[in-house]
């Protein structure tokens, strides 16, 4: 019975000491700066980004994978993704999409974070495929992960 206690005991401690190193490097994670210039006025969620250079800072996992997007210290955007995945090696780069409306932003990989996050185009599509055929455009990122 006491070495069912010592076990269980020992189970809690290595877990707890697990969670604390796990804290400890999600709390001391750096945030991703980069910067990125549009050559065209592109839709991003529910904004609009006029032709231009901007900035951007994504915390991960701390601001739920919210990007925010600035143009000359202003915020621009503050946007969510639809969906995540994994970026291993690559560039980093702003995939955009030509659609009816216009350019929209439906990816942004960042390789150096090890994520791809995926955004929703900006309108449903109801024509015939050639109407609906998508051009992709790659905008290179220069990411870092020094703080502002």
């Amino acid at each position: 019975m006491k070495s069912i206690r010592n076990h269980s005991l020992l189970r809690t401690l290595a877990l707890g000491a697990l969670l604390i190193c796990l804290g400890a490097t999600i709390a001391n994670a750096q945030p991703f700066h980069g910067t990125f210039s549009l050559p065209t006025e592109v839709r991003w969620g529910a904004a609009v980004l006029p032709a231009g250079d901007y900035a951007f800072t994504y915390e991960g996992v701390r601001s739920g994978n919210m990007l925010q997007v600035f143009q000359s210290g202003k915020a621009m955007a503050v946007v969510l993704p639809t969906a995540l995945n994994s970026a291993n090696g690559g560039a980093a780069v702003l995939v955009v999409y030509r659609e009816k409306t216009g350019w929209t932003v439906r990816e942004i990989r960042l390789p150096d974070s090890g994520v791809r996050l995926y955004y929703a185009p900006s309108i449903s599509k109801h024509g015939s495929a050639a109407e609906e055929r998508e051009v992709a455009r790659l905008i290179p990122i220069s990411t870092s992960a020094a703080a502002r």
